[in-house]
C-alpha cells in the first residue's frame, strides 16, 4: 500500500474508532439511565450491571458499526475535499479509484468484522448478558441447558425432559423426551411423545406413550391430552429457548431447517438467517453511499449539502431494510428477498453514482 493510500486509510480508521467508541458510550448510558430502576429494585450489585453492560457491547457495536462507518467515510474524504486535497491527487496523477480505494477496503474489514462478530461474538455475549440479567439480577431460576442443539429442562415431580424444537409461536414443543426421577435419581418414569401442546390453559401431551419402570419388569401405556406443566405458560418459553441473536449462522441454519422438516412456517427466522449475511454489508454500503458525496467540490454548501443528503440515505436505507424484514417475515416476499432488499437497491444506487463520477471525472 503506497503512502497515499495508507495516509487515507489511517485518517478512515482513526475516525471510525474514535466516532464507534462515541456512539458506544451514549448507547451504553442512554441504556443504563432506562433500566437504572430495574437494578436498583432487584438490588443487583456493581459487578453484575458492569459485565451485563460488558457482554452487551457486541450487539451495541453490531447496530452502530454502520453509522461509524458513514460518518467516518464523510469526515475523511470530505476533509480531504474542503482543503482541496483531493484537486491535487488528480493532478498528479492519482485515480479517482486510487483515492477511495482505501476507504472502500476500511469497509471492507468493517463489513468482515461485522459479520465474525454477529457469528462468533454477539451470540456468546448475548447469551451470557441474558443470564445475567435473568438469573443472577432477577432472581430467575435456571431450568435450562442446550446440548448438542437439544433443550434439556427441569420440570415438575422431580423430572428432567429433553426437548428436540420449540415452535416459533412457543405454543408447542417437538421431540418430548421426560425422565421421572427417585429420590435416588433413578428412572421410575419415562414418557415419550410427539409434541408437548399448549391447549387449554396447560401443556397436554399429544401422541406419546409412558413407561413405568419397577425393579423386575417395564409397563407401558398410550398417553394424549395429559397435562405435564413444564413451565407455568407459553410466555416463560420466551426466557428458555434461544432467540434468533442467541444463535450463529450454523445454529439458525439448523433451526429453520427442523421447522420446515416439522411442517411449520419459519419465515421470521429465515429473514433473520439471511440478515446475519446481509446486514453486516451494511457497512460497506454506508461507505459507497457517503464516498461521492464526499468527494465533490466544495461549494456553495455543497459539503454541508452532502452530508445531510448521506444522513438522508442511511435513513432511508434503515427505513427499507425493515420494510423488507417485515414484508419477509408476514410472507408478502420470500425471506431472501426481503432480507436483501435494501442492500440490493442501494447497492446498485450506490455503484451507478461512482460509475458516472468516474466517467465525468
Amino acid at each position: 500500500m503506497r503512502l497515499l493510500s495508507r495516509h487515507i486509510f489511517g485518517e478512515f480508521m482513526r475516525i471510525f474508532l474514535t466516532i464507534l467508541i462515541g456512539i458506544l458510550i451514549v448507547y451504553l448510558c442512554m441504556d443504563f439511565l432506562q433500566k437504572a430502576d430495574n437494578f436498583i429494585k432487584s438490588k443487583a450489585n456493581i459487578r453484575q450491571v458492569l459485565f451485563y453492560f460488558l457482554y452487551g457491547i457486541p450487539t451495541m457495536a453490531s447496530f452502530s458499526l454502520p453509522i461509524a462507518a458513514l460518518i467516518a467515510a464523510l469526515l475523511s474524504l470530505g476533509n480531504l475535499s474542503r482543503h482541496n486535497e483531493i484537486i491535487a491527487m488528480r493532478a498528479s496523477g492519482v485515480s479517482l479509484f486510487g483515492i477511495i480505494a482505501p476507504v472502500v477496503l476500511g469497509g471492507v474489514l468493517i463489513s468482515g468484522f461485522g459479520f465474525v462478530n454477529n457469528e462468533f461474538i454477539m451470540p456468546v455475549y448475548t447469551a451470557r448478558a441474558n443470564f445475567i440479567k435473568n438469573v443472577e439480577i432477577e432472581k430467575k431460576q435456571q431450568r435450562a441447558v442446550f446440548q448438542e442443539r437439544k433443550l434439556w429442562l427441569r420440570g415438575p415431580d422431580n423430572s428432567i425432559a429433553n426437548i428436540d424444537l420449540v415452535t416459533p409461536d412457543r405454543n408447542e414443543m417437538l421431540g418430548i423426551s421426560i425422565f421421572k426421577m427417585n429420590p435416588d435419581y433413578s428412572v421410575r418414569e419415562r414418557i415419550t411423545a410427539k409434541s408437548l401442546l399448549w391447549e387449554n390453559g396447560a401443556w397436554r401431551l399429544k401422541q406419546g406413550r409412558k413407561y413405568l419402570i419397577s425393579s423386575d419388569s417395564t409397563r407401558s401405556e398410550p398417553v394424549d391430552g395429559e397435562i405435564f406443566n413444564i413451565v407455568d405458560s407459553p410466555a416463560d418459553l420466551g426466557m428458555i429457548a434461544k432467540s434468533s441473536g442467541e444463535m450463529n449462522f450454523t445454529e439458525l441454519w439448523d433451526y429453520v431447517n427442523r421447522l420446515k422438516m416439522s411442517g411449520y412456517k419459519a419465515a421470521r427466522y429465515e429473514v433473520d438467517l439471511h440478515n446475519k449475511i446481509a446486514f453486516p454489508l451494511s457497512s460497506l454500503l454506508m461507505v459507497l453511499i457517503a464516498t461521492p458525496l464526499s468527494i465533490q467540490k466544495v461549494r456553495s454548501g455543497g459539503f454541508g449539502k452532502g452530508i445531510a443528503f448521506a444522513v438522508l440515505i442511511a435513513f432511508a436505507y434503515w427505513a427499507l431494510m425493515s420494510i423488507g424484514t417485515a414484508l419477509g417475515r408476514s410472507g408478502a416476499l420470500p425471506p431472501l428477498q426481503g432480507a436483501w432488499l435494501a442492500n440490493v437497491l442501494f447497492a446498485s444506487a450506490s455503484l451507478y453514482i461512482l460509475y458516472k463520477m468516474q466517467k465525468t471525472n
